[in-house]
């Protein structure tokens, strides 16, 4: 190599190395040619790589957090479900059911006399409010109208009074004796007389709890200061407890029924199914055991001498349906099929039976049978 080129190298190179790199000296290299030195090797051009897609980087575990440990904790808080499924059961079970049962106790009541009042009305017991009458107007002309039924029924006892003073003086001057009617007449006028002065005293201070007494006391109304409404409401209710005393106590029956047949009669009872049998033939159930006693023999003794003149008087032939079921409820017989045949038939059984073989007295006779009317053993 020359002096000359070697010179020239030598400036190259120490421009290269001394100079920064700036934008152009960059384009002095790019347009100058490249000169390649003895020592180093030829370049060769850059491939582009082509771009790796970013591995996905690894999961780290999750460390499990201790739970939080309260140094004082406080009353646990139930959650609003098990507050629900706990609150509700005891709402139902305590709150629930006593204001239903007195709102319809309120209820019933008042639709009691609304019905009472609108039979009354259509046959023509109760005259009608005035055509302009406001709603004062017609409370006042009902209570006046109820005023005038009660002091009608009590003018009728005293009528009564007198029809049973001219049949006991019939009796007592030699006349027929009494028949089945006037004997049932005068023991209701007994019981009308000893009900007058404890009904007059509430007409004159309280007459607006009379409904109430209806549907909870009527024993103490007297028998002519009843609505044909009350009345049938009464002898509903009166079979509808018939009912459930019967199958209350099936086997206390069964049991009376049991020892009759191999004794021939059979005792009072004592307990629940003496208090069963006061419930079938309607009287009270109230009191201990002996005067419960009293009062069913008292009133099956009395059923014994009504069975007399029934015989008397043909079996109960010429009797109304109205008197057939008075006549089988007193017997404590409850038919499901009120149909005029059906009563006679029953009425008919009893009446056979009651004297039949004349085994026992007449009390247990007719105890017997009115457990096996409850049993359904005619």
């Amino acid at each position: 190599m020359s002096t000359l080129q070697h010179g020239r190298l030598h400036r190259e190179l120490s421009l290269f190395v001394l100079t920064p790199p700036t934008s152009s000296i960059l384009r002095h290299r790019a347009s100058a040619p490249l000169t390649r030195l003895l020592s180093t090797s030829p370049h060769s051009p850059a491939t582009p790589e082509a771009p790796s897609e970013p591995s996905p980087p690894t999961p780290i575990p999750p460390t499990p957090r201790k739970p939080k440990v309260e140094l004082r904790p406080g009353p646990v808080k139930l959650s609003a479900t098990r507050t629900q499924t706990t609150t509700k059961p005891l709402l139902s079970d305590t709150s629930a059911p006593s204001s239903p049962e007195v709102k319809a106790s309120g209820a019933s009541v008042i639709d009691a006399v609304k019905e009472d009042w609108r039979h009354a009305s259509t046959h023509g017991i109760f005259d009608p409010p005035p055509p302009d009458a406001g709603r004062i107007g017609k409370l006042w002309h009902q209570a006046k109208q109820y005023f005038k039924f009660y002091l009608n029924g009590i003018k009728l006892v005293n009528t009564h009074r007198q029809r049973a003073a001219e049949i006991r003086a019939r009796v007592k001057a030699g006349g027929p004796p009494l028949d089945r009617w006037e004997t049932r007449f005068l023991a209701m006028h007994r019981s009308d007389l000893a009900k007058l002065v404890p009904f007059v005293v509430i007409i004159l201070l309280l007459e607006e709890v009379i409904p109430l007494i209806v549907l909870y006391a009527p024993f103490m109304l007297p028998s002519t200061c009843i609505l044909p409404s009350q009345r049938a409401r009464i002898e509903t209710k009166r079979r509808d407890k018939q009912r459930a005393f019967s199958l209350e106590a099936r086997d206390e029956l069964r049991s009376i029924v049991t020892s009759a047949a191999k004794a021939g009669s059979t005792p009072l009872p004592s307990g629940h199914a003496l208090v069963a049998l006061c419930g079938m033939l309607s009287i009270s159930t109230m009191g201990p055991s002996p005067l419960r006693a009293t009062r069913v023999a008292k009133h099956l003794r009395a059923i014994a001498a009504d069975d007399a003149l029934l015989v008397q008087e043909g079996m109960g032939e010429r009797l109304t349906h109205p008197e057939l079921l008075e006549a089988l409820e007193e017997r404590g017989i409850i038919v499901s099929d009120p149909t005029t045949s059906v009563l006679k038939s029953r009425l008919r059984w009893w009446l056979t039976h009651a004297e039949k073989g004349q085994d026992g007295d007449e009390v247990g006779r007719r105890l017997v049978l009115v457990a096996r009317s409850g049993l359904g053993q005619f």
